[in-house]
């Protein structure tokens, strides 16, 4: 569980730096939340940075965990798993297409759509055939 905290933490992180607009927003007072309001007026390069600094937090948890012979995460396994084939672009496209469906509900962490609208069905699905 300490280590899941650790992925999140290393997220909002990248998050920060990643979507800075000529400064960085970890050394700035008021950051803000990554949420759909803030990845709707983020230009393609930043939604990609964003996409790229946090995969590169889960690779890298998810080679520790493999290495130290521990099972992944649910997240990490997860995240591996649905975006295996999968490029930045796409993926962008899929969060630009749930806040397009769901204009209501910019308010939630992209993170969090990340994990309740692409990772976890993709599980359920995995999860079925074995």
């Amino acid at each position: 569980m300490k280590r899941g905290w650790l992925v999140v933490a290393a997220l909002v992180v990248a998050a920060a730096v990643t979507l800075g607009t000529g400064t960085l927003w970890a050394v700035q007072e008021n950051v803000p939340e990554i949420t759909g309001e803030v990845w709707i007026k983020s230009s393609q390069p930043e939604k990609l940075a964003f996409l790229v600094g946090a995969g590169s937090v889960v690779a890298i948890e998810h080679h520790i965990d493999l290495k130290e012979a521990d099972d992944p995460s649910r997240f990490t396994q997860g995240w591996v798993e649905a975006f295996k084939d999968k490029k930045w672009a796409e993926i962008a496209k899929q969060i630009d297409d749930y806040f397009a469906a769901n204009p209501d509900k910019t308010d939630r962490l992209v993170v969090e759509v990340i994990w309740r609208e692409l990772i976890a069905p993709n599980m359920k699905i995995q999860e079925a055939k074995q």
